[in-house]
């Protein structure tokens, strides 16, 4: 099979097949064929003859094999869109249609008229076409169902749907798809060994942006596209394999090394000067940060790897080196709170020179700045007595902000050395603030890390755990 010419979910739905007399699984490719082909090339001759309507074709639909095609589908056209639906087949209306007719004949419009009975055939023709892939993956997918040496399949579903899979009694996967609602969408695997679920520890370390409580949701993470169901599957069925063939190895591999990535990761993080990180699972590229930035990055991943010290416990039943993960991950913390407690100093120094500039600054701005409302309050006032006059009745706004300038400036020509007096102590008065508010963020972001840690002291003495 020329793996080329393959289009998941199009041309073929992708399977996970247990092959026979062997404890292995191995990734196969369905073909998707339509079963009632030649009824459908039959509408598709009604479609072409001058001599039927899209009245009878809608009866023969209504009449063959075909009417489940009127139908509405669960089926995604796009993984990534919102409204991912096709609801049932519109009726062509009897009335409407003699109707249209009735005018053509009326009109003595024959060509119209055989221009629009054509139109009409191949609009109702192309509706059905357009619903003969979900229909056969529909059909394909009970068939599948009823196959016992099919482990999993691949689908196009609309919204949350969690098809799980007992592969044997130690692994367990689950397709967690959430297809058709748009930036909600997503397309994560699921993969439990033993109850224990595998996952992605390193992608913590790694990706600037990556949460706590979406990892602890996947094994693996995919774009939605029908094609990475090729993925999922061939690392569903590695996984299977080497978990059945190797189980000390498949622990190391997919278990172990993800934590150890993780830990290793975090005591690079916690010294370094300068970190190389990627910046999303959907947008790999990587970027270099440091200064505030790595503080709060450190500050971030490694009181953040706290919240994964459950899942860690639960790897106690398969490994002896739990107690080792977790130990580090301590260390770790111990480790960085001089260096956040030092940021927080240095930071509320530079609060104190700023809140000293803003006091200074203060009654300066409060004058202009009165000063200013009494400016407004006149302009608007001056804006509502020229839009009353008779020449100005039913002019545009600009035209009367126009006048109501020109005339502002020669009543007032002190205004212009104050507007620029205002202006500038504005710009100078915000930029302090705005200062502050950053200074005041990063203060508080880091004392939240600190508090995090501080939190977790209890389980650190428990466990005899020391910096």
């Amino acid at each position: 099979m020329n793996m080329n010419n393959i289009k998941v979910n199009e041309t073929h739905m992708c399977v996970l097949r247990k092959v026979e007399n062997e404890n292995r699984v191995e990734v196969d490719f369905v073909e998707l064929k339509y079963k009632y082909q030649d009824q459908l090339d039959e509408l598709k001759r009604m479609a072409d003859n001058d001599n039927r309507t899209v009245l009878d074709m809608q009866d023969y639909v209504k009449g063959s094999s075909l009417r489940r095609l009127s139908g509405d589908f669960d089926f995604c056209s796009c993984l990534s869109d919102s409204y991912q639906w096709i609801s049932c087949l519109p009726t062509v209306s009897l009335g409407d249609y003699r109707g249209k007719i009735d005018e053509y004949d009326k009109r003595g419009d024959k060509w119209g008229k055989d221009t629009f009975a054509r139109e009409e055939r191949q609009r109702y023709l192309n509706r059905i076409l357009y619903r003969i892939l979900p229909a056969t993956i529909e059909d394909l997918s009970n068939d599948l169902h009823r196959d016992t040496s099919i482990l999993a399949y691949s689908h196009r579903r609309v919204g949350w749907a969690s098809p799980a899979f007992n592969l044997n009694d130690d692994i367990r996967v689950v397709y967690l798809t959430n297809f058709g609602y748009g930036s909600a969408s997503y397309f994560f695997l699921q993969i439990y060994y033993k109850g224990i679920g595998i996952l992605p520890y390193s992608h913590w370390v790694h990706y600037r942006k990556a949460s706590s409580s979406e990892i602890i949701r996947y094994t693996r993470r995919y774009h939605l596209d029908n094609q990475e169901w090729m993925k999922t599957m061939y690392f569903t069925a590695d996984v299977y394999n080497e978990a059945v063939s190797n189980p000390d190895s498949f622990v190391q591999k997919n278990i172990l090394n993800e934590v150890e990535e993780m830990v290793t990761g975090l005591e690079t993080i916690q010294g370094a000067y300068r970190y190389s990180v990627q910046e999303s699972f959907f947008n790999p590229s990587s970027i270099i940060i440091e200064g505030d930035d790595l503080i709060r990055f450190k500050g971030e991943k490694i009181s953040g790897a706290l919240d994964f010290l459950g899942k860690l416990q639960t790897l106690t039943p398969i490994t002896d080196k739990v107690s080792t993960y977790i130990k580090r991950i301590m260390n770790c913390n111990f480790s960085i709170i001089p260096e956040l407690q030092k940021a927080i100093s240095d930071k509320q120094q530079d609060l104190e020179s700023l809140l000293s500039k803003i006091a200074k600054e203060q009654p300066k701005w409060d004058g202009l700045s009165a000063k200013n409302d009494e400016y407004e309050k006149m302009r608007s006032d001056m804006y509502d007595s020229i839009s009353e006059e008779d020449k100005f009745l039913g002019k545009a706004w600009n035209v009367i902000r126009g006048e109501r300038d020109s005339r502002f400036t020669k009543e007032h020509p002190e205004y212009a050395a104050f507007k620029e007096q205002y202006d500038k102590e504005h710009d100078l008065y915000y930029n302090l603030c705005s200062e502050r508010d950053k200074v005041q963020s990063f203060i508080e972001e880091i004392q939240k890390y600190l508090d995090k840690i501080e939190a977790h002291k209890n389980y650190m003495v428990e466990n005899n755990i020391a910096a």
